[in-house]
């Protein structure tokens, strides 16, 4: 039987080409769901009434996504930069999706800090934003969330 070596979730890194170093405080789950034809209605019925039916992949219902929550610094624009740049002009941005798309990697390490698992992202872009709640008694570190659109993910280990 394999040794169980559990991961701990507080120990990844998450980049995207020109955006490196960043001060991630959370990467949430990936999403994607399969879709499937032909499972609604039998195909055909054949001796002894047996009945035919076919179930096949038909790709993703949606592309994959996930949220990113970032810690928000001063000065740093990088992330939101980027979602400006994918948002059509007529919204306020600038209307370069398909050139500002990203590639990028969730790397996954374990209490030795070795590298357990990682995930190849493609052609990556910002879906949504918001930030956290601003109050006069708050405590915490403002943050800007990001929900992130792929072509595709592939776990590469």
């Amino acid at each position: 039987m394999p040794e169980l070596n559990p991961i701990p979730t507080s120990r990844y890194y998450l980049e995207f080409n020109g955006l490196e170093e960043k001060m991630i405080a959370s990467v949430g789950e990936f999403s994607f769901e399969g879709k499937t034809t032909g499972h609604e209605k039998p195909l055909a019925s054949t001796k002894g009434g047996k009945t035919l039916w076919q179930s096949t992949s038909a790709g993703f219902t949606d592309n994959p996504d996930f949220s990113v929550e970032t810690y928000l610094a001063e000065g740093d624009m990088d992330w939101y930069n980027w979602m400006k740049a994918t948002m059509p002009k007529s919204e306020g941005g600038e209307g370069k999706w398909k050139e500002s798309r990203k590639d990028g990697t969730l790397t996954v390490y374990n209490s030795m800090d070795e590298v357990v698992m990682q995930w190849k992202i493609t052609n990556a872009w910002i879906k949504s934003y918001s930030i956290s709640d601003l109050t006069a008694d708050g405590s915490e570190f403002v943050k800007e969330t990001f929900e992130i659109v792929c072509e595709d993910v592939q776990r590469t280990s």
